[in-house]
């Protein structure tokens, strides 16, 4: 039985609209073995940082922190800066910030951020193998403070009833998708590059 997308929630739909691109980048990751290596796992944090730079003014959108009160707490760039200075790796130059001014855009890159939370459970344990933790190079992929499930939960309950364009946040998440996988193909093009 198909779903049609009038009766889905945003939440859904979004998961609809990018299951493949989400498919193709998650395999993308584990192909280029980013967690094999203490090496690798530094391409993956370089790949993370680039990412969440772009998107950190989206955590202070002040049409979506009415939306989600605790949008700002949930930001974790300043967690992978810090892993990259765990890491001893520099800080790029380059800026590609995220121009998102409407808030339908912008909660589909933001829906991508959100999500990946989730998988980062399993990612935490790989880390792990390569000697990097919560506390020590591997920051970012630590659970919000509330845990996973039930922040995911909020997030998504709070995107499913606040009445957003479900086209133009399609449009967001597919655009962070293929963000991160241009990254995850040229790890380094854009670290020293000036934008």
């Amino acid at each position: 039985m198909t779903r049609t997308s009038d009766t889905l929630s945003l939440s859904l739909r979004l998961k609809d609209a990018t299951h493949t691109i989400h498919e193709d980048l998650d395999r993308g990751i584990m192909a280029q073995g980013l967690f094999s290596s203490a090496d690798n796992y530094r391409n993956f944090v370089q790949l993370q940082y680039q990412f969440h730079r772009d998107i950190n003014g989206l955590y202070s959108h002040a049409d979506l922190v009415e939306t989600i009160p605790d949008l700002a707490i949930r930001n974790r760039f300043a967690l992978v800066h810090q892993d990259m200075r765990d890491l001893g790796l520099p800080l790029p130059d380059a800026q590609n910030p995220v121009e998102a001014k409407d808030a339908s855009t912008a909660i589909g890159w933001l829906y991508v951020a959100e999500g990946s939370k989730l998988g980062a459970n399993f990612l935490t344990k790989l880390a792990e193998k390569l000697g990097f933790t919560e506390t020590f190079g591997a920051r970012h992929l630590a659970a919000d403070p509330g845990g996973r499930g039930p922040s995911w939960n909020a997030f998504k309950s709070a995107i499913d009833h606040a009445g957003f364009d479900p086209a133009l946040a399609v449009t967001g998440a597919r655009a962070a998708f293929l963000r991160v996988k241009t990254y995850l193909n040229a790890p380094n093009a854009s670290l020293n590059t000036p934008a």
